[in-house]
């Protein structure tokens, strides 16, 4: 792969990263204010595939530097 384009995936995979994080953020928080059991257990759920976004995300960025 050209380092050019190492560059720029890397770039658009770190932006896709924070995205990633702030919305893991975000359900989170919301799986601690939310009190009814089927909401928050589908909040928990979104809460964990995004920790797995923020993994898999991670490990791309590694490929592509």
């Amino acid at each position: 792969m050209l380092d050019i384009e190492g560059a720029m995936l890397a770039e658009k995979f770190r932006e896709l990263l924070d995205q990633e994080r702030q919305a893991e953020g975000i359900y989170a928080g919301l799986s601690q204010q939310v009190t009814d059991p089927a909401t928050k257990e589908h909040i928990q759920q979104i809460h964990r595939d995004k920790l797995r976004h923020v993994q898999l995300v991670e490990r791309l960025i590694e490929i592509v530097e």
